[in-house]
C-alpha cells in the first residue's frame, strides 16, 4: 500500500482526490486501488481559499482518516509520495523542494508553476535528486473524452472549441483557467496561462483550435 501526504487544502481537489484514494463518500466505480492518503498539512494562509472553508477541509479530511500535521516537514519519512495540491503555483518550488530533496515522488497539480524558470528549477531538481516528479490533468482520462476518442465513425477530428472559466486573479499567471482536453494527439493543459492556446495547438497538433473564456464580471 502506497502511504500518500497531500499539502494545501486550498482547493477541492484535496477532497475530491482522497475520496477516490481512500474509498470514502464516492461511488466505487471512482475509486483507485493501491494507495492510502494518511497524513496532510492545510498548507497555511491562503490567497484562494478563507480560512473557514481549510478548516472545514480539515475536519472532512480527518473524517476520510488521515492525520493533520502542522508542518508539511513532518510528512518527510511518514509517506512513499506527496501531491501538492496548493493552488497558487508561485509557491510550489518552496513547498516540493524538501520532498525532492529526500527523495520522495511528487505529483504536483496545476497550475505546475506560475514561470518557466520555477519549472525549470523543479525539474533540474529532481534530475539531480533522481526523484520522479509529474503533473498533469485528469481530463484526458475522462471517459467522456475517450469514448469520443474511440468513435472511429466520426472520421479524424480537425479541430476543437473549449470554454473555460476565465478567472481573474492577480496570483495567476493568465487571465483564463483552460481545460483543453482532446485534438488529435490528446494535447491536455489545465491551468493559467499566458499565450494564444490556439496558435500552440496548431502548431503541435495540426488542428484549429477557439477558447472561450465564461466569467460573470
Amino acid at each position: 500500500m502506497i502511504r500518500i501526504g497531500i499539502i494545501g487544502f486550498d482547493t477541492s481537489h484535496a477532497i475530491e482526490f482522497t475520496k477516490r484514494i481512500n474509498h470514502v463518500d464516492i461511488s466505487e466505480d471512482q475509486w483507485v486501488y493501491g494507495a492510502k492518503v494518511t497524513v496532510g498539512y492545510p498548507g497555511g494562509p491562503s490567497n484562494f481559499a478563507d480560512e473557514n472553508v481549510i478548516a472545514q477541509r480539515t475536519q472532512l479530511l480527518k473524517g476520510f482518516g488521515v492525520e493533520i500535521v502542522d508542518s508539511a516537514e513532518e510528512i518527510i519519512g511518514e509517506v512513499d509520495a506527496v501531491m501538492l495540491e496548493q493552488q497558487e503555483g508561485a509557491l510550489h518550488f518552496k513547498s516540493a523542494k524538501p520532498f525532492i530533496e529526500n527523495g520522495i515522488p511528487l505529483f504536483i497539480d496545476k497550475p505546475f508553476t506560475c514561470s518557466v524558470a520555477d519549472a525549470k528549477k523543479i525539474f533540474e531538481l529532481a534530475y539531480s535528486y533522481k526523484t520522479p516528479v509529474f503533473s498533469a490533468s485528469s481530463l484526458r482520462y475522462a471517459l467522456e473524452i475517450q469514448s469520443l476518442k474511440s468513435k472511429r465513425d466520426l472520421g479524424e477530428v480537425l479541430g476543437a472549441e473549449t470554454y473555460s472559466p476565465a478567472i481573474l486573479h492577480p496570483k495567476k499567471p493568465g487571465p483564463l483557467q483552460l481545460r483543453y482536453s482532446w485534438c488529435r494527439n490528446a494535447i491536455c493543459h489545465y491551468g493559467g496561462l499566458d499565450v494564444k492556446l490556439s496558435d500552440v495547438s496548431t502548431k503541435m497538433t495540426g488542428t484549429l483550435s477557439s477558447v472561450y473564456g465564461v466569467t460573470n464580471v
